[in-house]
């Protein structure tokens, strides 16, 4: 008697092999995710950089200047506390502003616009003081694409802000917010030469570091994050 060929799979065959599936993918899937919105973010934080460069740089070829320092603008004293509304009036004439924090303090009308009292540092601890300084002391604003700029901000920072994302979480300095800083006519990573000195608060390291210097460090890293 010949031995019957067999075409196809077995039911059981079919099952082993999707559960095979299942595990690998179970095994990958939540890496290429971590991969995919590192991608997104690192994308966001270049529009970001090039949108404040090109409104700024509007600014300067109308007035004539090749600083940021040497702006009209700087007739707000836009780096003091508290001086959002003049602030506010200039740059709405050269970004696409569709919200901004005038007229918003801490407290309910502040966790509407930022949750603030939610921002955290890089290596984990939250920082309710740096976030009440995006809601109610330096002009921010948000464009159609969600992300919030703060073009001036409190010095010891940096000079200016980025939340890649908006209000949306994590609200942690170095996975979406990122600090900038004025060179001449343009602005730039923070902490090029100090976001690996762990004693400065721009060491870009998950552990220990506070994060303001870590667009420098995905800069260097070829505009990948790898922390």
């Amino acid at each position: 008697m010949g031995q019957t060929s067999r075409l196809g799979f077995t039911l059981a065959e079919v099952l082993i092999t999707l559960g095979i599936i299942g595990v690998v993918a179970a095994l990958t899937m939540p890496s290429l995710i971590a991969q995919h919105k590192n991608q997104e973010t690192v994308a966001r934080l270049q529009k970001a950089i090039s949108v404040l460069n090109n409104g700024m740089g509007q600014m300067m070829a109308l007035e004539g200047v090749d600083r940021i320092e040497d702006l009209e603008l700087n007739t707000c004293d836009p780096t003091v506390i508290g001086n959002k509304e003049c602030t506010g009036e200039y740059l709405k004439k050269y970004f696409q502003v569709v919200k901004d924090n005038i007229g918003v303090s801490t407290g309910t009308s502040g966790k509407e616009f930022y949750p603030y009292d939610e921002l955290k540092t890089l290596k984990g601890t939250k920082n309710a003081l740096f976030g009440a300084f995006m809601v109610e002391s330096y002009y921010g604003f948000v464009t159609g694409d969600g992300i919030l700029y703060y073009p001036f901000f409190f010095v010891s920072v940096g000079h200016a802000l980025v939340d890649v994302n908006g209000k949306k979480g994590p609200n942690q300095v170095g996975r979406d917010i990122f600090v900038l800083q004025r060179s001449g006519g343009t602005y730039v990573p923070k902490g090029g030469e100090t976001w690996d000195d762990s004693s400065s608060n721009d060491y870009c390291n998950p552990q220990s570091g506070l994060g303001y210097g870590c667009a420098a460090r995905i800069v260097q890293d070829g505009w990948k994050i790898k922390y």
